[in-house]
């Protein structure tokens, strides 16, 4: 956990998939591609394999651990939806969050189309609650409006819209 997140709109974050991959404009300058590049071969290091997809089942019960209620972003070095990530693993993420509920979890991604399929189907449970929030990232209208779009039709009951500068 990142117990004091530098990040103004969350307490703390939680990192139960590491690395990703481009899909977008938005994509161009990652913050967490950089930082976990800077690590790369760097033995035992979080991010001994850089920016690659990684699944780390290790981190899943850290939230049932934090005793007192976090704003908890979830993967800020990743994105839970990422076309790499098992159904059944995203699964286990939200079975987490469901049982940890005295947290509030800020889920955001650019795969907003699979959001949509899971949210409205296998995880259409953690949808309904209200302390889990589901997002999407809009850098531009192009991008940005489709992934509104498919926010709105899954329909969860705590959505926000992260929205960046146009480049």
């Amino acid at each position: 956990m990142s117990g004091d997140s530098k990040i103004e709109w969350t307490d703390s974050t939680w990192n139960p998939v590491r690395g990703c991959s481009k899909v977008s404009p938005g994509c161009k300058h990652c913050y967490a591609e950089t930082f976990a590049e800077r690590f790369r071969g760097v033995k035992g290091h979080p991010f001994e394999f850089g920016f690659d997809l990684r699944l780390v089942p290790e981190k899943l019960g850290d939230p049932i651990r934090w005793s007192t209620p976090l704003k908890i972003f979830v993967n800020s070095m990743s994105d839970l939806l990422h076309e790499g990530v098992p159904d059944d693993y995203i699964e286990k993420v939200c079975r987490v969050m469901l049982a940890a509920n005295w947290h509030t979890y800020q889920v955001l991604t650019k795969r907003a189309e699979r959001m949509r399929g899971l949210l409205c189907g296998k995880l259409r449970s953690a949808a309904k609650v209200p302390h889990i929030w589901w997002g999407v990232s809009v850098e531009n209208r192009e991008h940005g409006l489709p992934r509104v779009d498919h926010l709105r039709a899954a329909r969860p009951h705590g959505t926000q819209v992260a929205a960046a500068n146009e480049p």
